[in-house]
């Protein structure tokens, strides 16, 4: 009987080490822990160099689908990071731009639009027990960065190649010439989600950010209600650019260059995207062409790397 519990007892301890040594290796950088953060794409953005973030784009799965930094980077030279998630709420980029600013000083915040009217009441108490769940277990969150670890070096030279981008392939087709139907109606914004927003705002001005709000192509996820009801949120907010893309005419194939029958864009068609905002943030002047500069020498490596990754899918 003392036996079997001295083994269960080992076992345990074995465990316990070998987890805490999995997740030193999964975790993207010495500063993660000490921030608190769950979310996968902060932590990645965390492990960049001190001061060396352009542009923050803070939202759902619209913006890891539809902005690809690396794409921006080779045409521009701009550095940009995707700090998204699934369904993320506008609670947790207020969070999200928290952490971001604790290592970096980006001269623009993007936040994507849709976030500005998901309800968050339902998801509150999952939440909260995800918070718990990848704070006691961090390597159940973080088990696929082992792949980042060998394929792109040590953690003291992290490289995350896609800048929080999900390179996707796949094609399931949408509405072919799709255009948004016209509507004078509004959409109803949560006070909460007004308050959130608010302190986003409040917390770029503090840092001297531009506040950028951006609606990304979607046929499923955004309407005319929506675009009126953000219209009218800005109205208070006079320093805040709207671009809603879904009113753009970015010769975006419906057809080929969504991966989700309209749902979110493809590679295809986030290149589009990318060029368009690759050329909006230079409309602005407030960033500089770092290509040849070597202190940015890392993403050249990178771009090189997602060149080789993406062509071998």
């Amino acid at each position: 009987m003392k036996k079997n519990v001295l083994k269960s007892i080992l076992f345990v301890i074995f465990f316990v080490v070998i987890t805490e040594i999995l997740t030193y290796v999964v975790l993207p950088g010495s500063n993660v822990r000490k921030m608190g953060m769950i979310k996968v794409a902060t932590y990645e953005v965390l492990g960049e160099q001190k001061n060396t973030i352009d542009v923050a784009v803070i939202g759902d799965s619209l913006v890891y689908s539809s902005l690809s930094p690396m794409v921006i980077w080779n045409e521009f030279g701009y550095t940009t990071f995707d700090c998204s998630n699934p369904a993320q709420l506008i609670t947790e980029s207020y969070g999200n731009l928290e952490a971001v600013t604790e290592t970096q000083k980006p001269k623009i915040v993007i936040l994507e639009a849709n976030e500005l009217f998901r309800d968050d009441k339902h998801k509150k108490l999952k939440y909260k027990m995800e918070v718990l769940y990848r704070k006691l277990i961090p390597i159940a969150t973080y088990h696929n960065n082992w792949k980042n670890y060998f394929m792109y070096g040590s953690k003291d030279n992290w490289i995350n190649i896609y800048k929080g981008y999900k390179y996707i392939t796949k094609v399931e087709s949408g509405k072919s010439n799709y255009e948004m139907t016209y509507s004078s109606k509004k959409e109803v914004i949560p006070d909460k989600n007004k308050e959130y927003f608010d302190k986003i705002y409040e917390l770029c001005k503090k840092n001297n950010i531009k506040l950028v709000v951006v609606s990304f192509p979607t046929q499923i996820s955004w309407n005319y209600k929506k675009h009126n009801a953000t219209e009218t949120l800005l109205e208070k907010y006079s320093d805040v650019e709207f671009i809603d893309l879904n009113t753009v005419d970015l010769g975006i194939d419906w057809k080929k260059e969504t991966k989700d029958e309209g749902g979110h864009l493809n590679y295809l068609g986030a290149r589009k995207v990318s060029t368009y905002i690759g050329e909006y943030i230079k409309s602005t002047e407030l960033v500089e062409d770092k290509r040849g500069n070597k202190k940015y020498a890392s993403w050249d490596e990178a771009y090189k790397k997602y060149v080789f990754y993406s062509n071998n899918q």
